[in-house]
């Protein structure tokens, strides 16, 4: 009798390692992760491929500034720009990520076509260019002028001079995140919008409206990316 009530505790200990080893991990840490760094130069022709991470080797491309087209040195960064190849000054088109030099470009287009629902009016006015990565981990983070393409239009709609002034007044530096998982653009079009997405990623902290700017989104964003 004494034996087996030495052993007893020294099954319930091995039981309890046991028990400790088959645990499933929290579900925060079986979040996927996107990292700029984890794709190498070259194209990612769709969406697709992206997610895949099947490249596909480019020609030598030069960058362009999208306001006057005029170079910008290799070791630049831009948060906006264009890309040309460099055999035949071509604008390229089409190709839904480029991984440039330790930088991860998206193409414009691809924000709308792949936009959230109820973003499906926001537009920029170079569709080919390409925007920046500037954050990564849950999800990319990137930032734009862009515009709600109907309130745009109803306002040129007026006509002259004012007409064209609302118009313009509506162009807006404005936060897009990319959830990889969902191929979802989500543009943050202002502070409800985004106490809304900050909700959606269950973030403890909400943005106060009244200093509302873009330095707030981004340090917010700092706190759930990763």
């Amino acid at each position: 009798m004494k034996i087996k009530y030495l052993l007893l505790p020294m099954y319930l200990l091995a039981f309890s390692g046991f028990a400790q080893e088959i645990v499933p991990q929290p579900e925060s840490s079986l979040v996927k992760m996107y990292a700029v760094k984890d794709y190498p130069d070259g194209f990612y022709i769709t969406i697709d491929d992206f997610i895949q991470k099947k490249r596909t080797p480019y020609p030598l491309l030069l960058k362009r500034t999208v306001r006057g087209m005029k170079p910008i040195a290799f070791d630049v960064d831009a948060d906006q720009l264009f890309f040309i190849t460099k055999s035949d000054s071509t604008k390229l088109s089409n190709v839904f990520a480029v991984s440039f030099r330790g930088s991860l470009y998206i193409e414009q287009k691809y924000f709308t076509k792949y936009a959230k629902k109820g973003n499906k009016n926001e537009e920029g006015s170079n569709p080919n260019s390409y925007h920046r990565v500037l954050k990564d981990g849950r999800f990319l983070y990137m930032e734009g002028v862009f515009f709600n393409a109907w309130k745009k239009g109803f306002a040129y709609g007026m006509g002259g001079a004012v007409g064209g002034a609302v118009a313009s007044s509506m162009d807006e530096l404005k936060a897009v995140v990319f959830d990889v998982d969902k191929k979802e653009f989500d543009f943050i079009k202002d502070c409800e919008d985004f106490n809304i997405f900050l909700t959606e990623r269950q973030a403890a902290e909400k943005v106060d409206c009244k200093t509302y700017s873009i330095e707030k989104v981004r340090e917010a964003i700092d706190k759930i990316i990763k």
